[in-house]
Protein backbone atom coordinates (compact mmCIF):
# COMPACT_ATOMS: atom_id res chain seq x y z
CA UNK A 1 0.00 0.00 0.00
CA UNK A 2 2.07 3.11 -0.92
CA UNK A 3 0.79 6.30 0.65
CA UNK A 4 1.30 9.90 -0.91
CA UNK A 5 1.97 12.89 1.33
CA UNK A 6 1.83 16.08 0.00
CA UNK A 7 1.80 19.37 0.99
CA UNK A 8 -1.12 20.96 1.70
CA UNK A 9 -1.31 24.54 0.96
CA UNK A 10 -3.46 26.99 3.11
CA UNK A 11 -5.82 29.66 1.36
CA UNK A 12 -4.68 32.65 2.48
CA UNK A 13 -7.18 34.82 3.84
CA UNK A 14 -8.05 37.97 3.29
CA UNK A 15 -7.13 41.77 5.08
CA UNK A 16 -8.67 42.28 8.29
CA UNK A 17 -11.65 44.33 8.33
CA UNK A 18 -11.77 47.57 10.19
CA UNK A 19 -15.40 49.14 11.78
CA UNK A 20 -15.62 52.54 12.97
CA UNK A 21 -16.20 52.91 16.78
CA UNK A 22 -19.85 53.83 15.72
CA UNK A 23 -20.77 51.32 13.79
CA UNK A 24 -19.22 49.00 17.24
CA UNK A 25 -21.38 50.71 19.37
CA UNK A 26 -24.45 50.28 17.53
CA UNK A 27 -24.06 46.62 17.05
CA UNK A 28 -23.52 46.41 20.52
CA UNK A 29 -26.94 48.19 21.20
CA UNK A 30 -28.48 46.00 19.00
CA UNK A 31 -27.51 43.05 20.56
CA UNK A 32 -28.59 44.65 24.09
CA UNK A 33 -32.00 44.73 23.24
CA UNK A 34 -34.28 42.47 25.04
CA UNK A 35 -35.29 39.79 23.36
CA UNK A 36 -32.28 39.71 20.55
CA UNK A 37 -30.14 37.10 19.43
CA UNK A 38 -26.45 37.92 18.86
CA UNK A 39 -26.07 36.01 16.47
CA UNK A 40 -28.87 36.47 14.44
CA UNK A 41 -27.79 40.33 14.88
CA UNK A 42 -24.26 39.24 13.79
CA UNK A 43 -25.22 37.55 11.13
CA UNK A 44 -26.91 40.89 9.59
CA UNK A 45 -24.14 42.62 9.86
CA UNK A 46 -21.96 39.60 8.17
CA UNK A 47 -19.88 39.05 11.63
CA UNK A 48 -18.85 36.61 13.87
CA UNK A 49 -20.93 36.31 16.88
CA UNK A 50 -17.73 35.60 19.10
CA UNK A 51 -16.81 39.19 17.91
CA UNK A 52 -20.09 40.82 18.54
CA UNK A 53 -19.50 39.58 22.45
CA UNK A 54 -16.63 41.20 22.52
CA UNK A 55 -18.05 44.44 21.45
CA UNK A 56 -20.49 43.69 24.42
CA UNK A 57 -18.07 43.90 26.92
CA UNK A 58 -16.14 46.79 25.62
CA UNK A 59 -19.71 48.74 25.50
CA UNK A 60 -20.50 47.34 28.94
CA UNK A 61 -17.06 49.07 30.46
CA UNK A 62 -17.48 52.49 28.23
CA UNK A 63 -15.43 51.95 25.53
CA UNK A 64 -17.17 53.22 22.71
CA UNK A 65 -18.62 56.39 24.95
CA UNK A 66 -18.31 59.24 22.38
CA UNK A 67 -18.93 61.79 25.46
CA UNK A 68 -15.00 62.38 25.88
CA UNK A 69 -14.32 65.83 27.84
CA UNK A 70 -10.82 67.51 26.96
CA UNK A 71 -9.43 69.53 30.05
CA UNK A 72 -7.24 72.98 28.79
CA UNK A 73 -3.85 72.94 29.43
CA UNK A 74 -1.60 75.86 29.95
CA UNK A 75 2.01 75.51 29.13
CA UNK A 76 4.25 77.85 31.01
CA UNK A 77 8.07 79.26 30.40
CA UNK A 78 10.30 77.59 32.36
CA UNK A 79 11.95 80.44 33.71
CA UNK A 80 8.75 81.55 35.14
CA UNK A 81 7.76 78.25 37.22
CA UNK A 82 7.87 78.89 40.63
CA UNK A 83 10.34 76.77 42.88
CA UNK A 84 9.11 77.47 46.49
CA UNK A 85 7.07 74.82 47.54
CA UNK A 86 3.03 75.35 48.17
CA UNK A 87 3.74 74.96 51.90
CA UNK A 88 5.57 76.17 54.06
CA UNK A 89 4.67 74.03 57.29
CA UNK A 90 6.53 70.79 58.43
CA UNK A 91 4.39 69.46 60.39
CA UNK A 92 1.77 68.30 57.48
CA UNK A 93 2.37 64.36 57.33
CA UNK A 94 1.68 62.91 53.73
CA UNK A 95 -0.79 60.56 53.65
CA UNK A 96 -3.11 58.42 51.17
CA UNK A 97 -6.67 60.13 49.98
CA UNK A 98 -8.88 57.49 47.39
CA UNK A 99 -11.67 59.05 46.67
CA UNK A 100 -14.00 56.87 44.40
CA UNK A 101 -17.11 58.44 42.48
CA UNK A 102 -19.41 55.77 40.26
CA UNK A 103 -16.59 54.73 37.79
CA UNK A 104 -14.05 57.19 38.38
CA UNK A 105 -11.08 56.45 41.21
CA UNK A 106 -8.72 59.59 42.46
CA UNK A 107 -5.69 58.40 44.50
CA UNK A 108 -3.65 61.12 45.95
CA UNK A 109 -0.40 60.69 47.75
CA UNK A 110 1.92 62.59 49.77
CA UNK A 111 1.00 65.93 50.56
CA UNK A 112 -1.84 67.58 48.46
CA UNK A 113 -2.00 70.97 46.74
CA UNK A 114 -5.25 72.38 47.78
CA UNK A 115 -6.15 74.16 44.66
CA UNK A 116 -5.13 71.02 42.90
CA UNK A 117 -7.49 69.24 44.75
CA UNK A 118 -10.40 71.23 44.94
CA UNK A 119 -10.23 71.69 40.81
CA UNK A 120 -10.35 67.96 40.69
CA UNK A 121 -12.98 67.45 42.84
CA UNK A 122 -14.58 69.88 41.23
CA UNK A 123 -14.47 68.40 37.37
CA UNK A 124 -15.15 64.95 38.97
CA UNK A 125 -18.34 66.19 40.53
CA UNK A 126 -19.12 67.81 37.77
Amino acid sequence: MDTNIGTVSRAKRGTYRQHSTEFKRRVAEKSLVPGASVSRVARAHDLNANQVFAWRKLFHVGAFDTQSTLLPVVLSDPLQIDTQPAFTSTAVSPGVIILEVGKARLRLEGVVDSGMLALLLDRLLA
